[in-house]
């Protein structure tokens, strides 16, 4: 990513951006404490509180991602606690990485989602997420029999909005598709911004 292309992106944006992701989280906690108190406990779709998925797919820049970055692979773990006592709100830690030869974006977004039953084993889920992200390049340039190479690394943030559907098998093999998943990286003074299609098989525990 070219910093010198990119648009300046103020700081108070970026204080605004995690104000509204952490009240969002917040939002979704004061709706799950409420639905503990009119929800029996437990859920007959999931075997326990916790969540352990692989994701994969393929990432699309939209906004500023140079020509070489426009198409990079996914692959990632989501790891997720329920918060509430029916099993359907989670914290979720997200470890993941975009990336492509000599490139890798690795980002360690911690979230909120919550799953909406649809039926018997059948969830769509929101989630956002908000954590720390470094793109790590490292180009090379060939001269004959010589090899030259560097390694570049941005530190910066994510935000992540998603949204998926998931089929829960006999209560603990979770199956699920996310047709939308839009990482936002962002540094003080930059951003660039992804759109993801991901799918994934995990586990309810």
């Amino acid at each position: 990513m070219d910093q010198n292309r990119q648009p300046r992106l103020p700081v108070k944006h970026l204080l605004l951006a995690a104000l509204l992701v952490s009240f969002a989280a917040l939002t979704g906690l004061s709706g799950v404490a409420h639905a503990d108190q009119t929800e029996p406990p437990g859920n007959p779709d999931k075997a326990g509180r916790v969540m352990l998925n692989v994701r994969a797919g393929l990432a699309f820049g939209l906004v500023n991602a140079d020509r070489d970055l426009r198409l990079l692979g996914t692959v990632g773990i989501d790891f997720g606690v329920a918060v509430s006592s029916h099993y359907n709100a989670y914290l979720v830690l997200t470890p993941q990485v975009d990336l492509r030869t000599g490139f890798f974006n690795v980002m360690v977004p911690l979230g909120f989602q919550y799953d909406i039953r649809l039926g018997r084993g059948l969830y769509l889920y929101p989630r956002v997420s908000l954590g720390y992200a470094a793109m790590i390049s490292n180009p090379s340039v060939d001269l004959g029999s010589l090899q030259f190479s560097a390694t570049d690394v941005t530190h910066g943030g994510v935000g992540i909005p998603e949204f998926g559907i998931k089929y829960i098998v006999n209560g603990r093999l979770n199956l699920g598709f996310e047709p939308v998943s839009v990482p936002i990286f962002f540094t003080s003074n930059s951003y660039a911004v992804w759109y993801r299609v991901l799918g994934l098989i995990g586990g309810t525990f």
